[in-house]
């Protein structure tokens, strides 16, 4: 596990509410879906050879997450320490990485680097003084300049207020988009139902679906924040986001469209169409009910589709999940999300003794060669060239194993990372599933950074909006709120103060451009 751009460090609370898990957070140990790569003409080079001398000392604290939890011998760390001659010594965050952080800055006893996510998070820490500016180095990382000059998209969305870079741009490990809709074709093609090109005509084949397999929840919805997704299929969002063709920023939540998504899921919810344990399901539920031939249609990540073959065709041999368009809503053409952006990465402390090494290390990272190191491993040992192209021997049978097994694709390595070795453990169906979805991708979403005064402006009634809106939408869906009281509820959004954020929002918009 997805999918999400943090609006605000201060926003903890109303992200949680809006948006959807980290696009690497753990989910039920579901990894995000991978989008096509295309080549970089970066031209990057390994760092100068010269005779080495003793290696420098570098300590780097890294998530340490539940599906692939920390090894300090993993193969990828071995292949960067020799490559950039340093010795690292590699720790990962207590518990909850995101409660972690603020208590390793606050102890002052911070390593030479920390991995990090969230740039408005990391821009409050970088005013504070904790975090170094990248960019007042960049003479002294060539290889991450020339990158940065290629990425420029990726980088913009990092910057604080003032230009400042307090975190390493990331590119490639979890591709374009966060997941994507997915159904049973088996069961379409045996009750010869057509795939839905817009939620009226997946309303109708809900209802279909629910008349042949009574027992079942057809669509599978696990709580809120599905909305993510289906309220940009309505032309909306699910919190603030700019509209371009209105040229202004916007609440979501607060729009009639969105008002339509909602009484999608309402009207689902009411005809048992979507379960009724809605706001309290996991994974495993999921996977329980897919398997059973208990729901039909799903939105996951795209390992999801092998797995799940994989899992049912010894019992069922014509069980197949694959991809569909996603359908739209109020006139709007379906997508499957919003362009991904990886927003986490390595940052140097202010009070690290060892900071010209840490700079070395960073610039390490966005040559080819350590590129090819962090997304393959070691030829001979976890890859072999076949016809001049990468091949993943047979050692690496999953992604679960590439990362647990030899760190690849992990926290503290995921700079720049070759999309074709995601690509390179899909099967066949896979392929065509995640080739056929990346169709469906709306453009990356605006984001805005706020400075201070501008965060201590809207902190407490952001705060307040995302709290309301959750439990209120929570309970249109679920029938406790009539939508008749659709209009009182948008009004309660404005009483809390959404002109005056959105205000903010505008002159922060304004004096970014």
């Amino acid at each position: 596990m997805r999918k999400q751009v943090t609006i605000l460090a201060v926003f903890v609370l109303l992200v949680s509410m809006l948006a959807a898990c980290s696009s690497n957070n753990n989910n039920g140990g579901n990894n995000p879906t991978v989008a096509p790569s295309s080549s970089s003409d970066t031209a990057t080079a390994a760092p100068t050879e010269e005779v080495k001398g003793p290696p420098a000392k570098l300590s780097m604290i890294v998530q340490s997450a539940a599906s692939w939890p920390l090894k300090e011998d993993w193969l990828v760390y071995q292949l960067l320490e020799d490559y950039a001659n340093v010795d690292l010594t590699v720790t990962g965050y207590q518990g909850n990485w995101w409660e972690a952080i603020p208590l390793v800055v606050a102890s002052g006893d911070m390593p030479d680097m920390m991995w990090m996510s969230g740039p408005d998070i990391i821009h409050q820490y970088g005013e504070d003084g904790a975090l170094v500016d990248l960019n007042e180095h960049l003479d002294e990382m060539p290889n991450m300049k020339a990158w940065m000059d290629e990425h420029q998209e990726v980088v913009n969305k990092l910057l604080s207020s003032d230009g400042k870079l307090y975190m390493t741009p990331a590119e490639g490990a979890y591709g374009d988009y966060d997941g994507l809709w997915m159904y049973r074709e088996d069961i379409f093609k045996k009750n010869n139902l057509n795939i839905p090109k817009t939620y009226d005509e997946l309303y109708e084949t809900l209802k279909k679906l629910k008349e042949i397999y009574p027992d079942s929840y057809p669509l599978y919805i696990p709580g809120f924040g599905q909305m993510n997704y289906i309220s940009l299929s309505y032309g909306s969002n699910n919190t603030f986001y700019y509209n371009n063709d209105e040229g202004k920023w916007k609440f979501g939540p607060a729009e009639d469209n969105y008002r339509q998504a909602v009484e999608f899921l309402a009207k689902a919810y009411q005809e048992g169409l979507i379960p009724k344990e809605f706001g309290n399901l996991n994974g495993n539920k999921k996977n329980e009910m897919i398997t059973t031939d208990k729901t039909f249609i799903t939105y996951g990540y795209i390992n999801n589709i092998d797995s799940y073959n994989s899992l049912v065709r010894p019992t069922n041999p014509d069980f197949k999940m694959a991809a569909f368009a996603p359908p739209g809503g109020a006139g709007h053409e379906g997508v499957n999300g919003s362009k991904f952006i990886f927003q986490e990465g390595l940052t140097v402390t202010s009070t690290s003794k060892n900071k010209e090494a840490a700079f070395k290390f960073l610039d390490s990272l966005y040559t080819d060669e350590a590129r090819e190191m962090v997304s393959w491993g070691k030829e001979g040992v976890t890859y072999e060239k076949v016809d001049g192209k990468n091949q993943y021997l047979p050692v690496v049978s999953d992604t679960n194993v590439r990362s647990i097994d030899f760190g690849l694709r992990t926290a503290g390595t995921n700079m720049w990372f070759d999309n074709d070795a995601n690509i390179a453990l899909f099967n066949d169906e896979t392929k065509e599933s995640y080739l056929e979805a990346a169709k469906y991708v709306a453009p990356a979403e605006e984001t805005v950074v706020f400075t201070a005064d501008e965060r201590d402006k809207i902190t407490l009634k952001s705060q307040a909006i995302g709290k309301y809106v959750n439990e209120n939408v929570s309970k249109f869906i679920i029938g406790q709120k009539p939508m008749s009281d659709w209009d009182a509820y948008v009004k309660g959004i404005e009483d809390l103060g959404l002109d005056d954020v959105l205000a903010v929002y505008e002159e922060a918009w304004a004096r970014q451009q």
